[in-house]
Parts: C-alpha cells; sequence; structure tokens
C-alpha cells in the first residue's frame, strides 16, 4: 500500500488552509486601523465642538443658558462620536449659536437694569444715554453693558 499520495494531499491542504486563514487575519487586522481612523472626527468637527464647548461654558458661568442649547452640544458629540460629520457640524453650530444669543441676551439685560439703576439716582448724559439705547436697540449686549459700566 502506497501512502505517499494521501499523505501529499493531506499536507496540501493544510498548507493551503493554513494560509487562508493567515491571509484572513491580515485582512481583518488591516481593517482595524481603518474602522479606528473612519471613527476619529474631522478638524472641522474637532473644531466646531471646541467652540461649540467654550460658548456653552461662557453662558452656563453667567447662569443664562437656554433650555436646548446643551442638548444641542450632546448631538454633536454624540454625531461625532458615532462618525456622522454633517449632524456633528449642524448641531455644534446651533449650540453655539444658541450660547452666543444666551450671552448676548444676559449682557443686554444686565444693561437695561443697570441703566434703569443709574437714572433712578442720577441724570445720565445725554450723548452717553444714546449711546447705551442705540448698542441696546442694536442687540449689542456686551458693548451695551460696557458703555453702562461706564456710567
Amino acid at each position: 500500500m502506497n501512502f505517499t499520495l494521501p499523505v501529499k494531499v493531506l499536507s496540501l491542504s493544510v498548507l493551503l488552509v493554513g494560509g487562508l486563514v493567515g491571509c484572513a487575519n491580515q485582512t481583518q487586522q488591516a481593517a482595524e486601523p481603518t474602522a479606528a481612523a473612519a471613527a476619529a472626527p474631522s478638524a472641522a468637527v474637532t473644531q466646531a465642538l471646541s467652540e461649540a464647548n467654550a460658548a456653552v461654558k461662557q453662558a452656563k458661568s453667567l447662569d443664562w443658558i437656554w433650555v436646548n442649547t446643551e442638548k444641542f452640544l450632546k448631538e454633536a458629540e454624540a454625531a461625532a462620536k458615532a462618525g456622522d460629520e454633517a449632524t456633528a457640524l449642524k448641531s455644534a453650530k446651533k449650540a453655539k449659536a444658541e450660547a452666543e444669543a444666551a450671552v448676548n441676551q444676559y449682557y443686554l439685560e444686565k444693561a437695561k437694569m443697570t441703566l434703569i439703576e443709574i437714572e433712578g439716582k442720577r441724570k445720565v448724559p445725554v450723548t452717553q444715554k444714546a449711546s447705551i439705547e442705540q448698542a441696546i436697540i442694536n442687540a449689542e449686549g456686551k458693548k451695551a453693558f460696557d458703555l453702562v459700566s461706564q456710567l
């Protein structure tokens, strides 16, 4: 009986299967870094999230944050983590815009109230009052507040 042929076929089969398993492993290993790289947010998303976080932080420090602002920021962060750049950018821009509007509103309200308090105590020069009122009309909260603070 000649066992050479079955041994050769068996050896060839083992080599073939081993080669296929090895190649499949390399493909899987090569695909893993690509998936990790795809999950990393782009520079634009990172920048938008950073700006939104800073604006939200400022609004919170004034205790003047709007209802949905933090929700938009969380949506942006979740979308960035999931790799949905368009949603991440859109939500981060919404969060930033709302936080900046809230900060502006804070300063507008403070400027109005401070002007009323000062006018109750003394006469405000006409030119200064006109400048403050113009800043309020133009919705320039920080400018109006800074002008009132100079009185």
